[in-house]
């Protein structure tokens, strides 16, 4: 691919990232607004997340199915890469029509041990596990789309796999405007499943475009699957936890007040929004520069990148979280406060996303070392991490849930990610004997000095704005229109002031890209 092609594509990927990000928080708004913090909206969410746990095994196949695509690019190797692409497939398939069937027979089980407070009443136990029943078709479609966007991907085609998520969201807001009022939550069940099989046919005409045509193929002991399964099963571990946490702590809020899991979702996707937008693609930046380094063998360059790569997560994150701590209620009230979610509503969230903002900074970093970890070849060291993760995240949660309720929760997955993210920094530090970590440590007093001057001033401008507006709506948008222009504005003088590093880096970047222009 060409530099022209490579710097079109990256803007178009980059437009469709933001349009599913926007067109996420108009689903959420929407679904809010119809069904409110009620049991309804508990059922949906906690049925989602048990699928979201599925999820990673579409992405671990699509991870890892892209350096066997790209490895077989000569003419010779072209049927053997359609061979293996149905044998994928086919074996996927078979995987996840196993776990549908067992998913469908044992909804009930699933239901009594993992969500026991809807048992409590009749009515309630049938529509949960009516939700979870219709809702496991979702998985069939989960290995499908990952091995058809890792293949196009494999062949340097982003479009189609970038635009799952804004197509999925647009099945769900036609079906929350138009049908939410005849159907109900079931029928947003049934949505649900047919926006996971848009995002599987979304991808299937460029699939064909490329000469793929499945045929039912299957070959176990062929040694490319062999080997792409034992890669995948750490990946899948890894990316996972965050999934298993947030499945954890939405079992533990069934038991809460009614609309638990609702408020507990609603703090996750702003924190998880946030998380996606930057600190996702800074450590898929990183990655390939971490794992050239490695390949030259030269442990300076690499230790000079990775503590790059961490710096600048913390340069966008802790400002990030401040902000949103500070306007998380102006904040919740704009996106959500409309139709069944009410200002209550918005004050318990705004209280569970306060303790869950900090979980942004700490999976962030926690991206980074796994990047590390990565190019040296060693998944399983970010594997243990996450199950340990799983693990404190739960004893966490059982402890404070009951004496804090939903803000128990929210602080579990805050603390379990700081943990982790300081065990795998050391672990990472062990194996290259030091990170040299010394300027990172003087940059992050400098950048939390800058971010909390930051917090003040936002904090002060939304006050002040505040009092001056009083229709609610508009109120909200321009607080938080003005406090983050203010908060960007006073940030960026601080970082410069007090010399921040990697900011006094970026700025000579800006300035000779400038100048050889």
């Amino acid at each position: 691919m060409s530099k022209s092609k490579i710097v079109k594509s990256s803007i178009f990927v980059m437009i469709l990232v933001i349009l599913g990000k926007f067109l996420g928080i108009a689903r959420d708004s929407l679904m809010l607004a119809k069904f409110g913090a009620t049991r309804e909206a508990d059922i949906y969410v906690w049925a989602l997340g048990v699928i979201y746990l599925f999820t990673s095994i579409g992405y671990g196949l699509s991870t890892t199915i892209i350096p066997f695509i790209t490895e077989m690019n000569s003419e010779n190797e072209l049927k053997e890469r359609k061979v293996f692409v149905n044998n994928v497939l086919t074996v996927s398939m078979i995987f996840t029509l196993a776990i549908t069937i067992l998913g469908i027979i044992f909804s009930d089980q699933i239901v009594y041990y993992f969500a026991n407070s809807f048992t409590v009443n009749r009515e309630l136990s049938i529509l949960t596990s009516k939700i979870l029943r219709i809702m496991f078709l979702s998985v069939l479609f989960l290995t499908l789309q990952g091995v058809l966007a890792g293949t196009l991907q494999g062949h340097q085609h982003f479009i189609a796999p970038t635009a799952m998520a804004a197509v999925a969201n647009l099945v769900y807001i036609i079906y929350l405007v138009f049908f939410v009022d005849s159907f109900g939550v079931i029928g947003f069940a049934i949505a649900t499943v047919i926006a996971f099989m848009s995002q599987y046919l979304i991808n299937v005409p460029k699939f064909m475009s490329l000469g793929y045509k499945y045929r039912f193929t299957i070959d176990l002991k062929d040694e490319k699957l062999r080997k792409l399964l034992v890669l995948m099963i750490p990946i899948i571990i890894s990316t996972s936890s965050i999934q298993l946490n947030l499945f954890v702590n939405k079992s533990f809020a069934t038991s809460l007040y009614e609309g638990a899991t609702a408020i507990l979702e609603c703090a996750n996707k702003l924190t998880m929004m946030t998380y996606e937008v930057f600190a996702v693609v800074v450590s898929m930046i990183i990655y390939p520069i971490l794992a050239s380094h490695i390949s030259e063998r030269n442990n300076k360059k690499f230790k000079e990148a990775l503590n790059k790569g961490i710096a600048i997560i913390l340069l966008i994150m802790i400002p990030a979280t401040i902000g949103i701590i500070v306007l998380r209620e102006p904040l919740i009230s704009l996106i959500y406060e409309r139709g069944k979610f009410t200002n209550e509503n918005v004050k318990l969230a705004a209280n569970a996303l306060l303790l869950y903002s900090p979980a942004m900074i700490a999976y962030g970093v926690r991206d980074v070392l796994s990047r590390g970890f990565y190019s040296i070849k060693d998944t399983k060291t970010p594997m243990i991490n996450s199950l340990i993760g799983i693990v404190l995240n739960y004893l966490f949660s059982f402890i404070l849930y009951k004496r804090m309720g939903v803000e128990g929760l929210t602080l579990s997955a805050s603390l379990s990610a700081i943990i982790t993210a300081i065990i795998l920094n050391r672990a990472l530090s062990k194996r290259f004997e030091g990170l040299g970590m010394s300027s990172i440590i003087v940059d992050t007093i400098k950048i939390l000095i800058s971010s909390v001057l930051m917090g003040i001033l936002v904090l002060f401008s939304s006050t002040y704005l505040k009092g001056i507006f009083t229709v609610a709506r508009l109120s909200d948008a321009i607080i938080i229109l003005a406090s983050t222009l203010i908060g960007i504005t006073s940030y960026a003088a601080f970082c410069y002031l007090l010399r921040i590093q990697v900011f006094v880096d970026f700025l000579n970047h800006f300035k000779g890209k400038a100048k050889s222009s």
